[in-house]
């Protein structure tokens, strides 16, 4: 066979990082927690067999092909192992939280900080959580500074839930942050003696260090420039994307230029490339140094210098881990004169992040990053013949035209690579997103970065406000482009969003395309193919309720979903009609109206619905319990917001206020003679972050 070929051969190992991921899904996705070490010996073993099978291509390929996805499944529960932290069972407070400020993250209406090493009362020492996030709008009696030992009363409880089953999980999320609790302030930030005693180790004391300064200069940027652009260029340099004005993120987002706010390859590729030439362009401008030192090596361990401070300084997010760990592998490949960027380049740095944090595989940032990442370095692959050629075209139009061309392409391919995990993730797509980066790429790579770096330079002479007020500037084009672009007929294409393993599915194809070179390349396609038609013909729920009461959602058809109330849970509706696919919700009728041809109805006890395409089925709704009587034998499910005392015998089931305080948030599909029901308990399974302790 092809992949069996001599030629093909040395391209196996670009598959590794795909066991890996393979073995750290399957992990994510099992209901209930596995056996410790479970996956361990499996690993050893196949490793071994493979090792015994080198004579033999297939059967090696098979025992790797399980040791990796076994070791992977290996990494992600020895994560969760070490991760696990106590979590609040409920609320609590107000109590006197007290606390070292771990972190400090500036918002559009105050402050958030994460509290390390809490001392809440009343609870157990063994029921304390490790960290706890509170976000702070009241007046403080001081500057909530990284390192500083405070006290604080605050109301705190668990984290969030996921507002659907199959969204974002905010409690899992915490959990590998080993925050426990999560609320908000009701008085002021106070200091307090720190005890000697309780000095941190040096490790943890680094880690505050570089924090400290991260929120220093956010707050200096904050302050030079106005908004939005402040809370932009704040992002850019130190990742807090806190502050940005929400309306400007939305037309941002919905232009496609979101990755511009996450830190990235981007990002940290411009920043060690001006560092590169401009420490080269001076090196090489001192004769007796050109001609006797090794400054090629000088310059890369300089341009390795400022990307790990950059790294530090930006908070070490996953897109940032992937591209400095390339960066530092490129910048090595220099010094030494061998090729920079590959495949091989792509998947080391894979299996890094994935050997570091395994759980970030499931997370949208890994994903896009090493989609993007993944595709662009093929493409260029098949390029490298004939891009030296158009590289040397004679002419400063010819150059500007292979610059522009390539910022196009670079674009577009970004695109198609990322644009089905978006649907899948978000379920929308940005139809003008090409335009918008060509406009904004290289305003941020020849005006905003540049000006954001020298600014980060001058910040400790206080003269950063001489590059970022110009750096605003940039900015304001980039929001302009975005505001542009999305004010354009059909600037987005929106549907439901799909379940998260149609993108595993879509990535082994896209790598197997990426990594082959012969014909059998083009089976990629196959399960790309199959993971684009599932995305689109993704049927939404029905109806959704909230795990509180306090939300019911009801699809009528014709792009609209009617809310029950548009005056509170603002959070959880934008989350829903996010997830549908719609931009706009609708009120319930109030009592003796209707809505979409009478398919619903209210009055003062409840409502009748009728499902598109579904007029067979009713469903009752009910505020109380006056209707159930009549509700209970004349329609075909009954959805009660509070607690049932007696039998309701409907024919395609019942589910009460105890329902939903058990199982969490529903998500309910009516068929022609069957409901089937999603939970988010049922969906988060019986693992370690979905535990609580008694806080008590």
């Amino acid at each position: 066979m092809a992949l069996a070929d001599p030629a093909e051969r040395e391209r196996w190992i670009l598959l590794s990082p795909l066991g890996l991921i393979l073995g750290i899904a399957l992990y994510f996705a099992l209901p209930i927690e596995p056996w410790a070490l479970a996956a361990l010996p499996l690993a050893l073993v196949a490793a071994a067999l493979a090792m015994m099978s080198h004579r033999r291509f297939w059967p090696r390929a098979i025992w790797c092909a399980l040791a990796l996805v076994s070791t992977g499944f290996a990494l992600a529960q020895f994560e969760t192992w070490r991760a696990e932290a106590p979590i609040l069972a409920g609320e609590i407070g107000p109590r006197m939280v007290e606390g070292m400020i771990q972190s400090v993250e500036a918002r559009q209406t105050g402050v958030r900080i994460v509290l390390r090493d809490p001392a809440i009362p009343w609870i157990d020492p063994e029921a304390m959580p490790e960290r706890v996030r509170i976000s702070i709008r009241t007046h403080s009696v001081i500057e909530p500074i990284p390192g500083e030992r405070v006290q604080i009363l605050a109301i705190l409880g668990p984290p969030s839930l996921p507002t659907y089953p199959g969204g974002f999980d905010f409690a899992r999320e915490a959990f590998f942050d080993r925050i426990g609790g999560v609320g908000y302030a009701v008085g002021p930030l106070e200091a307090v003696e720190t005890a000697a005693s309780g000095q941190p180790g040096p490790l943890v004391l680094a880690r505050t260090w570089v924090e400290a300064v991260r929120a220093e200069a956010t707050t200096r940027i904050l302050a030079a420039l106005p908004g939005p652009e402040n809370g932009i260029a704040a992002a850019l340099l130190t990742g807090q994307r806190g502050a940005i004005d929400r309306d400007v993120l939305e037309t941002i987002r919905a232009a496609g230029l979101a990755h511009l706010l996450a830190i990235s390859g981007l990002h940290l590729g411009l920043v060690t490339a001006i560092i590169f030439f401009v420490v080269r362009a001076v090196l090489a401008a001192v004769e007796p140094v050109a001609l006797r030192a090794p400054i090629k090596t000088w310059t890369a361990l300089v341009a390795f210098i400022g990307a790990l401070l950059y790294l530090m300084i930006s908070g070490g997010t996953v897109p940032t881990q992937r591209a400095f760990l390339m960066t530092a592998l490129v910048l090595l490949a220099v010094a030494i004169g061998r090729q920079a960027i590959s495949l091989r380049l792509v998947a080391l740095a894979a299996i890094a992040v994935m050997v570091l944090s395994p759980h970030v595989v499931t997370s949208a940032s890994f994903q896009f990053s090493f989609a993007a990442v993944v595709a662009l370095v093929a493409v260029y692959e098949a390029l490298r013949d004939r891009w030296p050629r158009w590289r040397v075209s004679e002419g400063p139009f010819a150059q500007l035209t292979l610059y522009f061309g390539s910022v196009l392409l670079t674009t577009l391919v970004a695109s198609l690579a990322t644009s089905p995990l978006v649907l899948i993730h978000f379920g929308r797509i940005a139809t003008f997103g090409n335009l918008a980066n060509l406009i904004a790429v290289p305003v941020t790579a020849f005006w905003v970065m540049p000006l954001g770096l020298l600014s980060l330079l001058l910040m400790p002479f206080g003269l950063e406000h001489l590059a970022l007020v110009p750096m605003g500037w940039g900015i304001e084009v980039i929001v302009w482009a975005a505001a542009e672009t999305t004010a354009l007929p059909g600037s987005q294409i929106t549907i439901s969003a799909a379940p998260a393993w149609l993108a595993l599915l879509f990535g082994t194809g896209l790598v197997w395309l990426a990594v082959w070179r012969r014909r059998v390349r083009l089976l990629g396609i196959v399960p790309i193919a199959v993971a684009l038609v599932l995305t689109v013909v993704q049927r939404p729920p029905d109806i959704l309720v909230a795990d509180d009461a306090s939300l019911v959602a009801v699809r009528l058809g014709d792009g609209e979903t009617a809310f029950s109330t548009l005056r509170r849970s603002g959070f959880m509706r934008d989350s829903w009609l996010t997830m549908l696919g719609q931009p706009d919700a609708v009120a319930w009728p109030t009592s003796g109206q209707a809505l979409a041809n009478g398919r619903l109805r209210c009055d003062s006890l409840g409502c009748l619905y009728r499902p598109p395409d579904r007029d067979n089925v009713t469903v009752a709704v009910e505020h109380g319990v006056a209707a159930l009587a009549d509700d209970c034998g004349v329609a075909g499910f009954v959805i009660s917001l509070v607690p049932i005392h007696r039998d309701c015998p409907s024919v395609l089931g019942v589910i009460d206020r105890f329902d939903l305080w058990r199982h969490g948030t529903h998500a309910i599909w009516i068929d022609r003679n069957a409901v089937r029901i999603r939970t988010v308990t049922e969906d988060r399974g019986e693992r370690p972050w979905a535990s609580t302790v008694s806080s008590q």
